[in-house]
């Protein structure tokens, strides 16, 4: 089993796109089994190529600890879109068992209705307030890069959006400039039940690859990527053709039909670069 184990999680590292292609095409318990048998980092890359329904079902059928860990560290917007898809008890019980930070991060997302701002945006994205000074602005903006734009938001005590510094700018100000003074006025900002749509067709996207995305209060509460809206709609576009090749799907399902071996062989095969030879071929 080990040296199956190794075979399928180098198949799901060269080809992702494929296995999830297959594992839409398997019952949500089959799909489950050879889910359970991926290491957590190879579960996590393979649920973000999942349409959401198959992974929600499949998911649910993993053990909880395993599937939480792999939710955990999948990306926040993916995470989200997955627990929409299963029903409120389950979704309630997998949010609970994710890690602190993803639960915090997730559970944000899921108060607002799919494909709206506030379900597409990054809910870590740091705020800082007017008050702090540039050089404790950039200190903190790289303890925390991996969610670092090329610009910087700027908040007031009650957390609305109040201005808005692009990284080039705070690298130049002094040290001691606070970043209220240096913050540019007013922002380009996206309500958060604004829906997909629109968003897409927003006339700042033509200057900025990012908008802050606030509550009808003027509260900061993420930011959208001009990306992630592009996903969304390859995503949708990709939903469209496979629902037009059906016949596809059900082929390339035909694989696990001969069992997990002959899917292995196939991954072999691909992953080593030789012919394997067929079953009962002597």
């Amino acid at each position: 089993m080990e040296l199956e184990a190794r075979l399928l999680t180098a198949f799901t590292d060269s080809h992702p796109a494929e296995l999830a292609r297959v594992l839409e095409s398997m019952s949500s318990s089959d799909a489950a089994e050879l889910m359970s048998d991926l290491p957590v980092r190879g579960l996590a890359e393979l649920l973000g190529r999942l349409a959401p329904p198959s992974a929600a079902s499949s998911l649910e059928l993993v053990d909880l600890e395993k599937a939480a860990q792999a939710l955990s560290v999948t990306p926040t917007a993916v995470a989200a879109t997955i627990l929409r898809a299963m029903d409120s008890a389950k979704r309630s019980r997998m949010l609970q068992s994710l890690s602190p930070k993803a639960q915090k991060a997730t559970g944000r997302l899921l108060r607002y209705s799919l494909d709206t701002a506030g379900a597409l945006m990054d809910p870590e994205v740091r705020a800082f307030a007017h008050t702090v000074s540039a050089a404790d602005a950039l200190e903190q903006l790289r303890r925390h890069a991996k969610h670092a734009l090329y610009y910087v938001y700027v908040v007031d005590e009650d957390q609305s959006l109040v201005g808005v510094v692009n990284i080039p700018e705070l690298m130049q100000a002094r040290p001691d400039q606070v970043l209220g003074l240096i913050a540019a006025q007013p922002v380009e900002s996206v309500p958060a039940r604004t829906g997909w749509r629109s968003l897409l067709a927003h006339p700042a996207w033509g200057r900025f690859h990012a908008l802050p995305v606030v509550e009808t209060d003027g509260r900061f509460v993420g930011v959208v990527r001009y990306e992630s809206l592009r996903k969304l709609e390859q995503r949708l576009l990709e939903t469209r053709i496979e629902g037009q090749n059906g016949q596809t799907a059900a082929a390339l399902g035909e694989l696990y039909g001969l069992g997990l071996r002959a899917l292995l062989e196939s991954a072999a095969a691909l992953v080593m670069g030789s012919n394997v030879p067929e079953r009962g071929r002597k």
